[in-house]
């Protein structure tokens, strides 16, 4: 009887980690006996926090969680067929050490980004984290990551490039809403995801202002994203950007920087390599009224997403 050990991010409210908890639970047990998941009853009993705006998750929280999986790891009866799955390999990264105590058979994990990303919580101590992520990965059998950008960072010999799993219709989907925002950016507004001197030169030259809400359901977002016909990613560093899928699906066009993961997702025509180029594209997209959005090159991957995972997990 096979057995899956599930150890998930903190499900920060809005953000992705707090749908993939459910959607990766589902997609394993379709392959496995059972799905143990770390962690549950603190998460079942526990009012989830949101993350400030610099932060992806709450710090404390994230920390707290790690804490109890471990104590729940540490309490199971490991066998010969288990298989354990980590969401997240390097924040806040201390689940790794208790799996040099006590090891699984097979050992996975995903890598979201490292102490190596630009601009990261791990900055000022980034020489001495990512040499310990890089010795905490070489324990799986496997790193999965977003995009070959991230996994060619890292060095690391196990990673393999599966890109993002698409969220269900039930997160974000197209609510038919008027065009009625010119320019939006959902990206969370600090250094790394924002670029302030390039956005303010935008909103000078074009005369525009670019619209940022704060949004507190998934369907506010999805509403907010139908109604924008451009989403402007300025991210100094990204891995991926999940509101690239999003915007696609909502009928918003993405617009990205020419550099970091994005030339693995969108084509040339919406990446731009300086404030010039990206002006000359958004007036542009800006007075067509019949636009048509872009397709990710790595569509086929991320539809496929489960089912190249866990086909890797099951046969390695």
């Amino acid at each position: 009887m096979s057995r899956l050990i599930y150890v998930p991010q903190y499900p920060a409210p809005m953000r992705y980690q707090e749908w993939w908890i459910n959607e990766f639970t589902k997609e394993f047990k379709k392959e496995y006996d059972e799905v143990i998941v770390l962690g549950s009853n603190y998460l079942f009993k526990t009012r989830l926090t949101r993350q400030s705006t610099d932060m992806f998750s709450p710090i404390n929280e994230a920390i707290n969680l790690e804490t109890i999986q471990m104590n729940d790891y540490m309490s199971l009866n490991i066998r010969d067929d288990d298989t354990l799955f980590l969401a997240d390999i390097s924040f806040p990264g201390l689940f790794c050490n208790v799996l040099y105590h006590k090891r699984c058979p097979k050992m996975y994990a995903f890598c979201h980004a490292t102490s190596l990303n630009k601009y990261d919580y791990f900055t000022s101590i980034r020489n001495y984290k990512s040499k310990n992520e890089k010795i905490h990965a070489s324990m799986f059998d496997t790193i999965f990551f977003g995009s070959e950008y991230s996994m060619n960072k890292t060095g690391w010999k196990n990673g393999i490039v599966t890109y993002l799993p698409k969220p269900p219709e039930n997160i974000i989907s197209n609510t038919k809403e008027e065009k009625v925002i010119n320019i939006i950016s959902v990206c969370r507004p600090n250094i790394q995801k924002t670029n302030s001197k390039l956005e303010k030169h935008i909103e000078k030259t074009l005369g525009i202002k670019i619209h940022r809400e704060e949004v507190n359901t998934w369907f506010e977002y999805s509403s907010l994203l139908s109604k924008s016909k451009i989403n402007l990613i300025s991210s100094k560093e990204d891995t991926f950007n999940y509101s690239i899928m999003d915007s696609i699906r909502c009928g918003c066009i993405p617009i990205v920087p020419n550099t970091l993961c994005f030339p693995e997702i969108l084509p040339r025509w919406w990446r731009y390599d300086n404030g010039y180029e990206l002006i000359i594209k958004l007036k542009q997209t800006l007075h067509t009224n019949d636009f048509e959005l872009p397709e990710m090159f790595c569509e086929n991957q991320v539809n496929n997403f489960f089912k190249n995972m866990i086909e890797i997990m099951v046969k390695s």
